[in-house]
């Protein structure tokens, strides 16, 4: 289903990512929407039609907010090549990374927001970005 609607042509303003906040994120298992920690354990290509789409797996860690995640799931890494409409996606995530990941859940894949997700070092979340999730966990904001 993804490469199809990548396949074909769209408009660049449907490329654009309505703003979403953290609390969006953390309250946003009914939309799909999840933040967790996850270590990425290895990664698969597929190509279609000169699009080339690389997810990662990662293992799930510590989840914000309500979902139900299972132990691993494919994260969207890189998507390249053909008649993708929004440019090159890249996410760079590599085998043994561990990652903060805000994104859009689907049945197949987990989008990440290129903009919130972090990388993490030694495994620890920036203090002020945990304030700005475990504070929206409580308010309900």
């Amino acid at each position: 289903m993804m490469v199809a609607l990548l396949a074909c042509s769209v408009p660049a303003r449907a490329c654009d990512i309505p703003p979403v906040t953290i609390a969006d994120y953390v309250h946003g298992a009914a939309n799909g929407r999840v933040v967790f920690v996850g270590k990425v354990v290895s990664s698969a290509t597929q190509k279609t039609g000169g699009v080339v789409i690389e997810d990662v797996t990662v293992r799930v860690g510590r989840v914000f907010g309500i979902s139900n995640l299972p132990p691993t799931l494919p994260v969207l890494n890189r998507i390249t090549g053909g008649m993708n409409p929004c440019g090159i996606r890249d996410f760079s995530a590599g085998t043994g990374d561990q990652w903060l990941i805000f994104g859009q859940r689907d049945a197949e894949r987990v989008y990440p927001d290129l903009h919130l997700s972090r990388k993490l070092v030694n495994g620890h979340i920036d203090q002020s970005l945990l304030r700005q999730i475990t504070p929206s966990l409580r308010s309900g904001k």
